[in-house]
C-alpha cells in the first residue's frame, strides 16, 4: 500500500526505487540489537555463545538458569555432532530417502508458489481497471489473505489450509472458462465476475505463499534449515521468472491461458503436499534422525489437536528443554507446559 502511494506521486522509477529503499535502512540496526538463536548456536556447537544468550534471556525474564540441564544438552549435542547424519551442508538435504523426498518436494512447492504468486500479480492488468486502482485492490486483497492465514494456522494446522488453498486455486481458475463463454453477451457482468475471480486467485496465492514459508521452516531440521531455506529461495526466483515470462507469452495466445496454467501447476503441488506431515504442536526436528521419524507417506488429512500427542515424550519437546535451562522448576509442572506450549527459543 505504501508503494502504491509513492508510485502515484513519484512517476520516475529511479527516484521511486531510491525512496522505497530508504525504508530498509532501519533494519540494519537489528544486526546490533537482535541476539542469535540459541537453538541454532547449540546445533552448530557454539555452546558458550548459546549459554550467554540463554543466561541473558533468563535474566530478562527473572528466571534461574539451569546449568545442569544445559550441561546435559551440551554433552548430548557433542555426541550427536560426531555422528554422520549431523554433517551439515547441501549434501545433508539428500542424505536419506525421506530427507531427499522432503527437500525436493519443498523446492518444487516454492517454485510453484512464486510462479503463481508473481504470475497472478502480473495479471492485474486483466482486471480492466485503472492501473493504480488495480494495484491497490491487489495489495488490499493480499493483506486480507495474510490476516486470514494468521487466524487459522494455530487452529487447524499448516497442511489443511495449504492443500486447501492450492486446490481451491485450481477450481477457481477453471471458472474462467464458463464465465468467458456463457457471459460473452453481458460485458459488464462478465467483467465483474472476472475481477472477482482474479481477486480470489490473488487471495489464495498470497495465503498459500505465506503458509509454505512457515511450513518449510518446520520441516527442515535445525542443523540444515538455513541451507534448505536458501535453496528454496533460489528455486523460488526461478519460479518468479517463469511466472513473469509465461504470463507475457501465454497471454498472446489467449488472455486467460496463463491462469489455467497456474491452476494446473497448483493442483500438482497440492497433490505432492499431501505427503507432508502436519507440524502444528510438533517439536521442531533438530537433526536428520528426527526427520526420519516423520510419518511422510501418510496422505490422510486430519485436524491437528491442540495438545501434543501423548506418544511424544515431554522431555523431548524443544520448548520444554530450553525452558528447563532458564527455570528448573518448570520441569515439575507438565500440565502448565501442555497449556502454555512454551516454545520461545
Amino acid at each position: 500500500m505504501i508503494l502504491l502511494i509513492f508510485a502515484y506521486f513519484i512517476r520516475s522509477w529511479r527516484i521511486l526505487t531510491f525512496s522505497i529503499a530508504l525504508f530498509t535502512v532501519p533494519y540494519m540496526l537489528f544486526y546490533f540489537i537482535l541476539p542469535e538463536s540459541p537453538r541454532w548456536l547449540i546445533s552448530k556447537g557454539r555452546f558458550d555463545e548459546g549459554e550467554k544468550i540463554l543466561r541473558n534471556i533468563a535474566k530478562i525474564n527473572n528466571c534461574v538458569f539451569n546449568s545442569d540441564a544445559y550441561k546435559k544438552l551440551k554433552d548430548e549435542q557433542i555426541k550427536n555432532m560426531s555422528e554422520k547424519n549431523n554433517q551439515q551442508g547441501i549434501r545433508s538435504l539428500f542424505q536419506s530417502k525421506i530427507m531427499t523426498i522432503i527437500s525436493i518436494n519443498l523446492f518444487f512447492q516454492w517454485l510453484v508458489q512464486n510462479l503463481i504468486f508473481y504470475g497472478v500479480s502480473q495479471s492485474t492488468g486483466s482486471w480492466q481497471l485503472n492501473p493504480y486502482l488495480s494495484f491497490g485492490v491487489s495489495a488490499f486483497v493480499e493483506l486480507l489473505s495474510y490476516i486470514f492465514v494468521h487466524s487459522i494456522l494455530d487452529r487447524i494446522g499448516r497442511k489443511i489450509p495449504y492443500v486447501g488453498f492450492l486446490i481451491i486455486f485450481c477450481v477457481v481458475s477453471i471458472l474462467i472458462l464458463p464465465v468467458e463463454y456463457l457471459m460473452e453477451n453481458d460485458g459488464k457482468g462478465q467483467r465483474l465476475l472476472l475481477n472477482i475471480i482474479n481477486g480470489t486467485l490473488k487471495f489464495l496465492s498470497s495465503g498459500s505463499y505465506a503458509i509454505i514459508y512457515i511450513y518449510a521452516n518446520e520441516l527442515f531440521p535445525t542443523n540444515v534449515r538455513n541451507t534448505g531455506m536458501g535453496i528454496c529461495s533460489m528455486v523460488a526466483r526461478i519460479g518468479a521468472i517463469i511466472g513473469t515470462y509465461s504470463n507475457d507469452n501465454l497471454t498472446r495466445l489467449w488472455i486467460h491461458l496463463p491462469i489455467l496454467f497456474y491452476g494446473s501447476v497448483s493442483l500438482i503441488a497440492a497433490l505432492l503436499a499431501l505427503m507432508f506431515p502436519e507440524t502444528l504442536n510438533q517439536p521442531l526436528p533438530q537433526s536428520i534422525d528426527d526427520v526420519e521419524k516423520m510419518n511422510l507417506m501418510n496422505i490422510r488429512i486430519y485436524r491437528s489437536k491442540r495438545l501434543i500427542n501423548d506418544k511424544i515424550q515431554l522431555n523431548e519437546q524443544p520448548g520444554k528443554r530450553f525452558a528447563n535451562y532458564i527455570n528448573p522448576q518448570f520441569d515439575n509442572n507438565e500440565s502448565q507446559y501442555k497449556e502454555e506450549q512454551v516454545t520461545r527459543f
